[in-house]
């Protein structure tokens, strides 16, 4: 025989080794064993419990910094790792330290021993795949919340006594000391909570400065948990004092004024890290963010992964429509003075007619179920069919104090702000046939006229870029110039407002009848008299854009020969008259309005972002956001995880190719992100998670087998449906992040440098949103 092949047994009966049932229990358990293998069993059981007075010394032993720890009426030197496994293990050898407790303490795996036996001895294949999970293992990213002081902390290694909620006693060895809280390092066999009292005292300090004070207990909150970055045996508190602590104030005091190590440098690169993770998320994300004052939006936030939802709200004119979406009377309805939260779910399509194009959109409390069906067979056959959740929230005090902050110039931009919004766009090609698949509707189509847009007024709302860069392309004067427009047999004079090498905005005498996309001729009659160049007499445009009154244009120069020569010469005539020529200054939004639009939204996630890097030819799920207390789905992703991560494993594991690398490899202009529709089956065992599986849309064989699945789980347990995207990342930095690490760069420039090397490390990000409503809705399941 071999113990290896039992050890499960002997772990077994470890811990009822003192009982006085012992054997028992363990002629119970070895019942079917032969009697020498019975006996080898309880030889190695009373071999390990043997009591042990050995002297353990771990200093130049182990990979780690060890410092003397006392248990057993005896001093030993132990690192963190032994530290940890003593606290975990103590307990199942009954509280006593014997030879099975010393051999754990002394054969960890940072041993330079242990170390150099494991690169001669190849991977199990359980250890490849405990590998393979952790690239699952998601560190969890507090979105919005920011901790920050005002005073500078002594950066000091002191131990720190600590007492948990539970009476257990931890020691911990601190980092820094202030007057309002401290960071220290600290096991993981304990189990610590964000928000828990715990009280600690200072017993080194007492003894070194000789003051009885320091040895008495004083509270303090756990505000942040944070894991140490190859070391899964110590994390790191950031704690909050409660109470005050005067013998330790004097001692920070009196060390601050020797001019001792103080900084706060901490503090900065945690803030900067969460948010350089948001504003990632906020570069990339397809939702797009609403700012309302009473019904009447005001603002809405742009990125490039969003601007398609602000540009299909554009009719034929290239005017916004929004303001018909998101109509006084829709956002009214919704009775958001009552609730704190209020969301639905708006569908919409738009029809081209006679050069026009129409616009329809229904919210889900508006329509009773024909008319929905109706909705859905005569709008999801078109290219223009949307799904939308729409989803609103009043300011909060909070809210409202963070506007009050900004500059006094900045105050009539946001004091009428009244609550945020966000829409998101949950439309999915392959889903679409779905939509088709009910009962036909007894509705005649004229009934959806009630449910079609007006065309005027165009929208007021101002667009604005959540980073402030420039977004022109090239530079734009102002000059006013005589032109004539020629389309067809209309032949209108009028004059320029300003122009680009490229582009021209200009007002008619008369209306033009035009839509997007036409092309027109432009004569710069007097241009054309000052130069023997006849392209200005007749150069090809595009309509880009044009008034309701049918007189204010926005064109730009067709990329064919005379157009291409025309730029040209206009490009060669700017460069000649520099001097002369007014530039257009592009409006830029305030940064610190930026900044306090970005804090309000963040605190009101409605997905997990998630970011991906690429660690030894692998992908591995690096960070996830969240907001706090965790959504109910978070809340599970969580419990499959042995520590404060989020386990994705059960989402991307046996998916790594199609849903996360193929996605996030390198592309040019993506402007879509990539759509995985996947359902998450869950039973629960009390509070606990007892079974889950998944599938994804594709694994069905038609709707039937979907719906009868969805069926079937919501019986057993809960569904999630979750909406999965992914994307390359080919810039995560943004102007506000990269002027923020510039200043930290000043103060250190290595930290600086390693934050900025961690975001460019970055190969993907996406998110995670539950979209199990519109599933059920879509698929008429109740």
């Amino acid at each position: 025989m071999h113990l290896d092949d039992y050890k499960s047994l002997i772990e077994q009966l470890l811990p009822l080794y003192s009982q006085p049932d012992f054997e028992a229990i363990f002629q119970l358990l070895t019942q079917h064993e032969t009697g020498p293998v019975r006996l080898q069993i309880k030889m190695e059981i009373n071999r390990l419990m043997a009591p042990c007075n050995k002297i353990i010394d771990l200093r130049g032993r182990v990979n780690g910094q060890c410092r003397q720890y006392t248990f057993n009426d005896h001093s030993h030197w132990l690192d963190d790792v032994a530290i940890n496994i003593y606290h975990h293990r103590c307990a199942v050898f009954g509280g006593q330290y014997c030879y099975g407790l010393y051999e754990e303490l002394t054969n960890t795996h940072n041993n330079f021993r242990i170390i150099h036996h494991q690169q001669k001895t190849p991977l199990t294949d359980t250890a490849t795949e405990k590998t393979q999970y952790s690239l699952f293992q998601a560190q969890l990213i507090r979105f919005g919340y920011y901790l920050s002081r005002e005073e500078n902390r002594l950066h000091i290694a002191t131990p720190m006594a600590l007492t948990l909620t539970n009476n257990q006693q931890v020691l911990a060895m601190t980092v820094d000391l202030s007057f309002s809280g401290t960071k220290c390092k600290v096991p993981t066999a304990f189990d610590y909570q964000l928000g828990q009292t715990i009280t600690a005292s200072f017993p080194q300090l007492a003894q070194q400065y000789q003051d009885a004070r320091l040895n008495q207990s004083h509270h303090y909150r756990i505000l942040g948990i944070d894991d140490i970055q190859d070391n899964d045996s110590i994390k790191w508190l950031r704690l909050l004092a409660l109470t005050e602590n005067t013998a330790l104030k004097a001692i920070i005091k009196h060390d601050q004024h020797k001019s001792l190590s103080r900084s706060n440098h901490d503090d900065k690169i945690i803030q900067l890290r969460t948010q350089a993770f948001e504003h990632c998320y906020l570069k990339h994300t397809t939702t797009m963010p609403l700012f309302f004052a009473a019904t009447n939006l005001k603002y809405s936030l742009l990125t490039d992964h969003n601007q398609h939802q602000w540009q299909y709200w554009h009719d034929e004119r290239n005017q916004p429509v929004i303001n018909h979406l998101l109509s006084p009377s829709r956002i009214h309805n919704l009775g958001l003075s009552q609730v704190s939260q209020t969301s639905t779910l708006i569908y919409s399509f738009y029809h081209e007619h006679q050069g026009q194009r129409y616009f329809y959109s229904a919210a889900l409390p508006e329509m009773t179920r024909q008319q929905r069906l109706l909705f859905w067979q005569i709008g999801a056959k078109r290219e223009s069919w949307r799904v939308m959740r729409l989803t609103l929230y009043p300011l909060t005090t909070n809210d409202v104090q963070t506007l009050a902050q900004l500059t006094p110039e900045m105050m009539p931009c946001c004091q009428d702000l009244s609550h945020i919004g966000t829409l998101q766009d949950l439309t999915h090609q392959q889903v679409q046939p779905d939509y088709l698949s009910g009962a036909p509707s007894t509705l005649a189509a004229q009934d959806l006229n009630q449910f079609r847009h007006l065309r005027n007024p165009i929208s007021q709302a101002e667009a604005i870029h959540f980073d402030p860069k420039p977004l022109r392309s090239e530079a734009r004067f102002h000059y006013q110039t005589a032109i004539t427009l020629q389309q067809g047999n209309d032949n209108i004079q009028g004059h320029s407002i300003d122009f680009s090498s490229r582009g021209l905005n200009i007002n008619l005498d008369q209306p033009l009848r035009c839509k997007q996309g036409d092309t027109v001729t432009i004569g710069f009659t007097q241009l054309a008299r000052t130069t023997k160049n006849t392209i200005l007499k007749k150069m090809p445009y595009q309509i880009i854009r044009t008034s309701p009154n049918g007189k204010n244009i926005q064109l730009t120069v067709i990329d064919n020969d005379e157009g291409l020569l025309g730029g040209q010469f206009l490009r060669t005539l700017i460069e000649s008259n520099l001097e002369k020529l007014a530039l257009c200054k592009e409006p830029q939004p305030s940064p610190a309005m930026l900044l306090a639009m970005h804090q309000m939204l963040l605190t009101r996630l409605h997905c997990l972002p998630y970011f991906a890097e690429k660690v030894d030819h692998k992908i591995k799920v690096k960070a996830i956001g969240s907001n706090f207390p965790l959504s109910p789905l978070a809340t599970i992703l969580h419990q499959l995880s042995d520590n404060d991560r989020l386990d994705l494993g059960v989402i991307f594991k046996q998916r790594v190719k199609g849903m996360l690398a193929n996605p996030m490899r390198p592309r040019d202009n993506l402007q879509h992100p990539f759509i995985h529709e996947l359902y998450l089956a869950v039973e629960f065992n009390g509070e606990n998670v007892h079974k889950i599986e998944t599938k994804l849309r594709e694994d069905f064989d038609d709707m039937a087998a979907q719906r009868a699945y969805i069926q079937q789980v919501r019986q057993r347990g809960n569904l999630f449906a979750l909406r999965i995207t992914a994307l390359p990342l080919l810039n995560p930095l943004t102007v506000l992040i990269g002027e923020k690490l510039s200043k930290l760069a000043r103060l250190t420039l290595h930290r600086a440098r390693t934050l900025e090397m961690e975001f460019t490390s970055l190969i993907g990000c996406g998110e995670i949103l539950d979209i199990t409503d519109e599933v059920l809705i879509r698929l008429e399941i109740h």
